[in-house]
């Protein structure tokens, strides 16, 4: 009874209630935005780099490796020596060594010449493979193409379908000659390489070489495999202690440089944090002050019930039946807001998403954050106690006052 003359009393004053909720909404939106983009970009990221264990490249910066290997992000510091890569492979450290080699695009996405063995690279033992087929099959031969999910569904690439790659990182770069054949079509990996086009890198070699017809190059090329360069290596180490006993044998490498991308990350974090900090200082006194309103509203939505509440009074009610009440108003007007602050949060979240993910190709993590629970219970209590003043006045209500 108490809970449907609260629910009346919110209906007879839809202005006033809907402000209320408007407020605590907003508050709760913005909690939800700032939560959910911290742990969805830190997830996002290290997902990311979950499957390149160790990373070998040119010299320079390990930051500019990541983002381009990684990330499809900056150019590429320069390429590595093709003996770099064959010495990795018959390291007795190494599980796999994966050659990667970049310079061509196909619309703006990223064109990645590898070996046929990264369809069969496990991040993780026992996970399975990180690269797994949707439809079709691994390329076999030079100009064959596999392309990420991501990069199908917008470029609308099928099996069958053909294309040539441009020169460069971005379109408009001049088109080469050879026409690449789509012969397979990846399952989602929630990453950068959906947005990846994989060919064989005898491919990226071929469509770059000057002065040899491609039937010569074809059949040249695994003869000269040796003098062609790569842009990167992707290694799997055979452990954790052989990880480690390859990094310190890798710093004798004049040639190359070996980084961990996972610690790389954590550097960025570490060196974002102070801005990071300082945003979320900024947040946090927007939230504060979101919470002051709220409260306020909270307390003038109950406050300005008074007649209301002294005709009830004048009617027989109990002063407990009036302080049930407000509380009853103010957790209903607390409920609404915190739902809509939630659901309108993660609407607001799942446009950054998007945005994100076309922008940088980080996949943020999506679904509900373990803070969000912290939230909704600590915005309802919030609001019922903004109820509270209001309801103890009661009992040194006038009555006579408001009537």
């Amino acid at each position: 009874m108490r809970l449907l003359i609260a629910w009346r009393n919110l209906l007879a004053k839809p202005v006033q209630s809907g402000l209320t909720v408007l407020i605590v909404a907003a508050t709760i939106a913005m909690l939800a935005v700032v939560t959910l983009l911290s742990a969805g970009t830190h997830a996002g990221l290290v997902r990311a780099v979950e499957p390149f264990d160790l990373i070998v490249g040119a010299k320079g910066s390990p930051n500019q490796l990541v983002l381009n290997t990684v990330f499809f992000k900056d150019v590429p510091i320069g390429n590595v020596s093709h003996e770099i890569y064959e010495k990795l492979s018959e390291n007795p450290l190494v599980a796999s060594a994966i050659p990667l080699a970049f310079g061509d695009n196909y619309r703006g996405y990223t064109i990645v010449g590898s070996g046929s063995d990264i369809f069969s690279h496990e991040p993780r033992v026992g996970q399975g493979e990180w690269l797994q087929f949707a439809a079709g099959r691994p390329f076999s031969v030079p100009f064959e193409a596999v392309v990420g999910a991501k990069a199908a569904q917008e470029l609308g690439l099928k099996l069958g379908d053909e294309f040539k790659s441009a020169h460069g990182f971005i379109p408009g770069g001049h088109t080469h000659d050879h026409v690449y054949q789509v012969v397979g079509i990846l399952q989602p990996v929630s990453g950068p390489y959906d947005q990846a086009v994989l060919v064989p890198i005898e491919s990226i070699w071929l469509a770059h070489e000057k002065h040899e017809s491609k039937a010569e190059a074809v059949e040249d090329s695994h003869e000269h495999e040796h003098e062609h360069e790569v842009t990167a290596i992707l290694v799997k180490p055979k452990g954790y202690s052989e990880a480690m006993r390859l990094y310190q044998q890798f710093q004798q490498e004049k040639g190359a440089q070996m980084i961990f991308p996972a610690q790389v990350i954590v550097q960025l974090f570490s060196i974002l944090g102070q801005g990071e900090q300082m945003l979320r200082g900024i947040a946090y006194v927007i939230i504060v002050m979101g919470l002051m309103i709220m409260a306020l509203s909270v307390y003038w939505s109950a406050l300005g019930r008074a007649r209301d509440r002294s005709i009830l009074r004048a009617l027989g009610a109990s002063t407990r039946d009036i302080f049930n009440v407000i509380l009853a108003e103010s957790a209903l007007l607390s409920v609404f807001g915190v739902v809509i602050g939630i659901v309108t949060g993660h609407g607001i979240y799942s446009i950054l998403v998007n945005i994100m993910e076309s922008k940088t190709a980080i996949v943020l993590t999506s679904g509900v954050a373990s803070e969000e629970i912290y939230i909704t219970i600590g915005g309802i209590l919030f609001g019922i106690l903004a109820g509270l003043i209001p309801a103890v006045l009661t009992y040194k209500m006038d009555v006579a006052k408001y009537l």
